[in-house]
């Protein structure tokens, strides 16, 4: 087995390096996988830059093995695990449970109180590495009809999935999605294959919108170009949104959500929200009769994620760039600047 591996650290901001850094020895209960394919967030690109509320508020402290989206082939196991051995391709929770709290003793691993999330909050080190340690009760089989590339999409059309499934679709449903990322995209997805009448994506690229459209929208609204909150009453014959999923993570998209969602409609938020709000609209929570939810995404979606992917699930068109792992700093420089034509960007590793 090797000693040392490539591995990415954040050291502060705008300050990530590329570095030997040593194996550890495998623990009883853990595997350890060869990381083939990892997505890069804007969670990640936050934390490079330190505008991250989490590095504010110091629930991620530099230095910062970043990375959370990815798939694998497992390469050792613990002398405890009995579901994986080498060879197996694998996917995992973005987070590590303790596995000793009350939540978790009650089963509720997602409720850990000493979670420690996979390159972010309290930071279990990240997928942009040569290799992963992870518990085997956070890992996951990957199907063989479904590729390492595409794998590394699981995580966060995981966290869609939450989104989604905080509402019971139904043929006669509308669905607005704010927002152009690949959460976004892939709430936009599960919303049409599940079976909504409507799909609505609001924007402000016409290049990300275009890739909404393949991903299952039936109809998209460039917020820069026309009144958003006008053209989807106009496309809803005034109803509004039965169900508004809000994942652009801006302050005033929350009231925009709220603007445009159905009386007795359902608002989930699932972006972190690098401002805090100046004004909540509470009156038009009250007097619509809103129910407003926040996402997280839960411990076990990954899998079912990926048996969409596997289904054929429509994501293609928000992969925009790949490279390689001696790319991501000069590619993370170049996206503090710009955003570019960039939706998701994935980076091969050792596939």
């Amino acid at each position: 087995m090797e000693k040392t591996m490539k591995a990415v650290t954040v050291y502060g901001p705008r300050d990530m390096r590329i570095e030997d850094v040593p194996m550890r020895p495998l623990k009883r209960d853990e595997v350890l996988v060869r990381v083939a394919w990892t997505g890069i967030c804007a969670t990640d690109l936050a934390i490079y830059t330190g505008e991250s509320s989490f590095v504010k508020s110091g629930e991620i402290r530099y230095p910062c093995r970043v990375g959370h989206e990815w798939s694998g082939i497992v390469e050792e196991v613990g002398e405890s695990v009995t579901k994986f051995k080498k060879g197996d391709r694998v996917i995992t929770d973005n987070g590590v449970s303790c596995g000793e709290c009350d939540n978790c003793k009650c089963g509720d691993r997602f409720g850990c109180t000493e979670i420690m999330s996979v390159g972010t909050i309290n930071c279990w080190d990240g997928c942009y590495a040569e290799y992963m340690y992870m518990p085997e009760c956070h890992t996951y089989p990957l199907a063989d009809s479904v590729s390492l590339e595409e794998a590394a999409l699981a995580e966060p059309l995981s966290i869609a999935l939450g989104a989604v499934k905080k509402y019971e679709i139904r043929p006669d449903t509308t669905v607005a999605v704010i927002g152009t990322g690949s959460i976004a995209l892939g709430a936009a997805a599960l919303a049409s294959v599940k079976g909504a009448k409507q799909v609505i994506v609001i924007g402000r690229k016409d290049f990300k919108l275009e890739a909404a459209l393949k991903c299952g929208a039936t109809h998209v609204v460039n917020s820069t170009k026309e009144n958003a909150e006008e053209r989807l009453r106009e496309i809803t014959a005034g109803k509004g949104a039965d169900f508004v999923i809000e994942s652009s993570g801006g302050p005033k998209t929350v009231e925009e959500a709220m603007r445009i969602a159905s009386k007795r409609g359902t608002v989930a938020l699932l972006a972190f929200y690098e401002r805090t709000l100046d004004a909540f609209p509470i009156d038009t929570l009250v007097s619509k009769e809103l129910t407003v939810k926040g996402v997280m995404g839960e411990f076990g979606l990954v899998p079912e994620a990926a048996e969409y992917l596997a289904k054929g699930l429509p994501v293609e068109g928000m992969i925009t760039h790949r490279m390689e792992l001696a790319e991501v700093p000069a590619f993370f420089a170049r996206s503090a600047e710009t955003s570019g034509e960039r939706i998701k960007a994935l980076v091969r590793i050792r596939p």
